[in-house]
């Protein structure tokens, strides 16, 4: 059974009403200008990072893709992920020069901080972090509710070995993040609240790449896990870094759960779930308030399981979770769309 949990009605409807109210850096896109042909806003996207990791910039870049389609003039201008001279030139490069300019991750908040001010009739949108600035729209979502459904599924999934074979009924489960920063571990909170509900014995073991690049460190801190540790599951929150970590559960003959976009189709039978994060559908929806002129900047808009934020898929994964299980899920998610489940957060 091919199922996708994105609690709430359709996203895009909702997230549509919650919005309401100089470097050698590659660029995809149309060349910079203010204007589109269409009359439509002009938007331009500056990475802290490149495409292609099949994670959470190129989630980000389906919004992107969405408004091209719809007669935007756009461009997305990446960088070295660990150049954040670049990301800042970037950034001030285009400012006056587009009708939006689009940046994300708590890494870009300083940046953005100290350009914002200097350019106070551009306007910015940020996604995954918060920048108070009457020219800046802020868009965040609660990875801790998606976390939370992935803690469960990974708690099913060791405790219900009959129907995982590839679990051993450890009842030991593993994160590999990224970065220790506070973003991160609201999915690691998440992510153990969830698999306290199904058992709370469960051991959750967390490990940190310290980057979202480094998939060969990733690989091996998932690689221990499995083995040394003897996790069932593992989860990545790493991004580009966490592709290491989809392969060690295949070469480990485990489970892995990917994040950001549907990376189930990776290692097909390994990956039993995707927890989404629609940073393109956060985009492309605060755009489209901004042409209507209902974009209400100087403000943050926060997307969960209610308004379809984030979500667990499991299209793709090669039909690995029965349906009995995703059933629970649901009903956990919903739980926690109507409020009946408060999951913890480390974002104040």
């Amino acid at each position: 059974m091919k199922r996708q949990l994105k609690l709430g009605l359709a996203a895009a409807s909702a997230l549509a009403l919650a919005l309401t109210g100089c470097s050698s850096s590659a660029s995809t896109g149309s060349p910079s200008g203010s204007a589109s042909a269409s009359g439509k806003l002009s938007v331009v996207s500056v990475i802290n990072g490149t495409l292609g990791d099949a994670s959470f910039f190129d989630s980000a870049e389906t919004g992107m893709t969405k408004l091209k389609a719809e007669g935007h003039k756009v461009q997305t201008i990446q960088s070295d992920a660990s150049n954040q001279t670049s990301w800042k030139q970037n950034t001030e490069s285009v400012s006056g020069k587009w009708d939006i300019v689009v940046v994300g991750t708590s890494q870009m908040v300083d940046i953005l901080k100290e350009i914002a001010p200097k350019y106070p009739n551009q306007k910015y949108i940020i996604y995954d972090d918060v920048v108070t600035a009457p020219n800046v729209a802020s868009i965040t979502f609660k990875q801790n509710e998606g976390s939370y459904l992935a803690g469960v599924l990974a708690a099913l999934a060791t405790t219900n070995k009959d129907k995982f074979p590839n679990a051993t009924g450890s009842k030991v489960i593993g994160l590999v993040g990224g970065m220790d920063i506070p973003i991160i571990n609201d999915f690691v909170v998440g992510f153990k609240k969830g698999a306290e509900t199904v058992d709370p014995t469960i051991q959750v073991k967390v490990g940190f790449v310290g980057n979202f690049t480094d998939s060969d460190k990733g690989y091996s801190i998932a690689k221990s896990m499995y083995e040394q540790d003897k996790a069932d599951v593992v989860y990545q929150v790493a991004g580009g870094a966490g592709a290491g970590v989809l392969k060690a559960a295949k070469d480990t003959g485990r489970y892995a759960i990917g994040v950001d976009s549907n990376q189930n189709k990776l290692y097909q039978g390994f990956i039993l779930a995707s927890m989404l994060k629609n940073v393109g559908d956060g985009i492309h929806t605060a755009v489209t308030a901004a042409d209507a002129g209902t974009l209400a900047y100087g403000s943050t808009t926060s997307y969960g399981l209610k308004n379809g934020g984030v979500g667990l898929t499991f299209a793709d994964n090669g039909n690995i979770v029965p349906a009995d299980m995703q059933a629970k899920i649901t009903d956990y998610a919903q739980q926690v769309s109507d409020g009946k489940i408060t999951v913890p957060t480390t974002i104040s």
